[in-house]
């Protein structure tokens, strides 16, 4: 995520410069939504809305930073598969080169370049009814076994306020710790843009330039994103019991500052033999909630797509 980048090399300045190969992108329509996807660089989901609707997706145009011995990892905004656990020779590679994207009347397949392990990232997104299933796969087709977890990051446009469920609801007698709170060097537990109200965390993406992010385990199933009349909520598989997890076990994760707003998931970590696949999947959906209250509305989500209704 821009933020990783961030917290791994937290002294080094992200900059804006012209690229000789800007971003191109193609439109793809599927049933109740549109997708926005890159074709010379990815996979990259650049834009995500409802016909004629509005996209709370970031864009962030050429802005990225140059690591040495990489180059220049552009951020570009909207939805990436990163691999955790975060390695900056790895994590930052450069993925400014042509992906493969498949078509059928109900999906779309993007497909990217190996890296320097030979991993290759794959997003399929598929639509069912007024949800997305966006699985996010990675291939080890290298000579190598490597440990890896899939790392889904959207990147949501400044203004709105993301929220994470936080702790189990369990009570346990009250004598039993039902939450963790993961917390990145550079977080200000004080910032203004950090709410821990009771079961859940929100974070405003103020345009204030400081950064925060925070994690915790995923105990109910989704994230969500506001902004105006827009709720943006994905879905993912509840934090497994005895999986192991990068970042101390945070499989949700948050990220902001002045410029964006990170909504992440995370896979457990596997050891992949070469040609070993490993799948993390979320299902998303846009929901219209007008002048609601957002907590009610996020209070009554379930713990998986079916059943949440707009």
């Amino acid at each position: 995520m821009g933020p990783k980048t961030d917290s791994a090399v937290p002294d080094r300045e992200l900059t804006t410069r012209h690229h000789t190969a800007p971003v191109e992108a193609v439109t793809i329509s599927l049933g109740m939504v549109e997708f926005e996807i890159a074709v010379n660089a990815g996979p990259r989901v650049l834009g995500f809305r409802r016909p004629g609707g509005p996209d709370l997706l970031a864009r962030l145009g050429d802005a990225g930073i140059d690591v040495p011995a990489l180059g220049r990892f552009r951020f570009l905004g909207g939805h990436r598969l990163w691999r955790a656990p975060e390695i900056p020779p790895i994590t930052y590679q450069p993925d400014d080169v042509a992906v493969e994207i498949e078509q059928t009347d109900s999906s779309v397949a993007v497909t990217g370049a190996p890296d320097g392990d030979g991993v290759v990232k794959r997003l399929v997104l598929t639509v069912t009814g007024e949800q997305v299933m966006v699985e996010h796969v990675l291939v080890n087709a290298g000579a190598q076994a490597v440990e890896v977890a899939p790392w889904a990051i959207t990147q949501m446009a400044p203004g709105g306020t993301a929220y994470l469920p936080f702790g189990s609801g369990r009570d346990d007698g009250g004598v039993l710790p039902d939450r963790r709170l993961i917390v990145w060097p550079y977080t200000d537990l004080g910032a203004p843009e950090l709410d821990l109200d009771g079961t859940m965390i929100s974070i405003h993406a103020s345009l204030r330039p400081a950064k925060l992010k925070v994690g915790t385990e995923n105990t109910r199933g989704w994230i969500a994103y506001h902004l105006n009349e827009e709720l943006f909520v994905k879905w993912a598989p509840i934090h497994g019991e005895g999986a192991s997890y990068a970042d101390k076990g945070a499989s949700i994760q948050c990220y902001r500052d002045e410029r964006f707003l990170e909504l992440e998931t995370l896979g457990p970590l596997r050891t992949l033999a070469p040609g070993g696949t490993t799948v993390h999947t979320e299902m998303w959906q846009l929901l219209g909630v007008g002048d609601a209250d957002v907590r009610s509305v996020l209070e009554q989500l379930p713990t998986t797509p079916e059943g949440a209704h707009p």
